[in-house]
C-alpha cells in the first residue's frame, strides 16, 4: 500500500505539470518586434458583429493594485506603470488573411502607442515626486479615451482594413509615431 500510494503521488504530480507545459497563454504583453500570429486568436467568433476578426487589448496599470493615503497620495507611486495586453482568449478570428492580421496588429500596436505615451507622462509626475492619485488617474482616463477615439478613426478610414493603401498608410503613421515614444 506504502509503495502504491508514492507512486499515485509521482503521477499526480507529473500530470499536473504537464498540463501546466499545455496552458494556453492568455495574455501577450505589447512589444515592438512581437508579432500577433493567428493562433493567438482563442476566442469564439461572435457572428453578431459583421467583422472577419476581433482584436481584444487594455492598456492596464501595474501594479494592479495600489494604497492611496487619506491625502489622496500612492504609497509606492514610482512604480507605477502601463502595459498594453492582447487577450487571446477574448480575440477571435472568422477568416484568416495574412492582410486582416497586419490590420489586427495595428489595433494592437495603437494600443502599444498608447501605452507609451501613458507611460511617459507617468514618469513625467514621478520625476516631479507627485503621489497625488488624481494626477496619474487623469493621464491615463484621457490618454484611453484618446487611444479609443484613434482606433475608432483607424477603423473607419480604412473600412476596418478593406482600404488597403489607407490601411498601410496608418501603418507607417502608428510605426513612426511609435518610434518617437521609444
Amino acid at each position: 500500500m506504502k509503495s502504491t500510494l508514492h507512486i499515485l503521488i509521482i503521477f499526480t504530480l507529473q500530470f499536473s505539470l504537464a498540463q501546466d507545459s499545455l496552458t494556453i497563454k492568455t495574455v501577450i504583453p505589447w512589444k515592438k518586434d512581437v508579432k500577433l500570429k493567428w493562433v493567438d486568436f482563442n476566442g469564439s467568433p461572435n457572428t453578431d458583429v459583421l467583422a472577419y476578426a476581433q482584436t481584444s487589448y487594455k492598456i492596464d496599470i501595474l501594479p494592479t493594485e495600489v494604497n492611496v493615503d487619506e491625502n489622496n497620495n500612492i504609497q509606492n507611486y514610482e512604480s507605477l506603470h502601463v502595459v498594453a495586453n492582447f487577450y487571446t482568449n477574448h480575440s477571435w478570428v472568422y477568416r484568416e488573411s495574412d492582410y486582416l492580421l497586419k490590420h489586427e496588429q495595428l489595433h494592437f500596436d495603437i494600443a502599444g502607442l498608447y501605452a507609451l505615451k501613458i507611460n511617459k507622462e507617468f514618469k513625467k509626475l514621478i520625476a516631479q515626486k507627485d503621489a497625488n492619485f488624481d494626477s496619474y488617474f487623469d493621464i491615463y482616463q484621457n490618454l484611453w479615451a484618446k487611444c479609443r477615439e484613434v482606433q475608432s478613426q483607424y477603423d473607419s478610414e480604412t473600412q476596418h482594413g478593406q482600404l488597403v493603401v489607407e490601411n498601410d498608410e496608418w501603418i507607417k503613421k502608428i510605426n513612426a509615431e511609435i518610434e518617437t515614444h521609444l
